[in-house]
């Protein structure tokens, strides 16, 4: 993780030239766990993020057969998850992929979160700020909880 505004500026540039935009990453992230059947914590804009998710793999099929613009921007709209609820790519914030073995308690327990409190954001928000925001958090004991899951994966 970056440790200055420099380092962060760097990241987003390379971000930019390797995707373009943010959606385009996002369709990447989406491919890219959907061929591996990694999961992943989901985070939207509009409410609390599905935690330890698969991207149906319906998805890529598509998309292998040739699915059509129609269909693309259907799918992207009505993006199906393991749990049987979808998201739409216009609500992600963020995708956070997570160990294909899953995490265990003992190994939560050992993340040292102190690394939470240093500035990771592109606005100055520290890395603690970020998680409480895309996860939306209720309270410090959700916040910390989330954090140390962040860190574990």
């Amino acid at each position: 993780m970056p440790d200055n505004k420099m380092d962060i500026e760097t990241l987003k540039r390379r971000v930019e030239k390797e995707f373009g935009d943010r959606l385009s990453m996002l369709f990447h992230h989406l491919c890219f766990l959907t061929i591996s059947n990694q999961p992943c914590d989901i985070c939207i804009c509009s409410g609390k993020p599905h935690l330890n998710v698969k991207v149906d793999s319906n998805f890529m099929v598509a998309l292998m057969y040739g699915a059509g613009a129609e269909i693309l921007v259907k799918m992207l709209n009505e993006i199906k998850l393991n749990t049987g609820k979808t998201v739409s790519i216009n609500d992600i914030w963020v995708i956070n992929p997570m160990p294909i073995d899953g995490i265990t308690k003992e190994q939560l327990d050992k993340v040292d979160i102190s690394d939470g409190e240093k500035v990771y954001g592109p606005n100055g928000e520290t890395l603690k700020e970020m998680i409480r925001n895309t996860y939306h958090c209720k309270d410090e004991e959700e916040v910390d909880s989330f954090l140390r899951r962040f860190l574990a994966s």
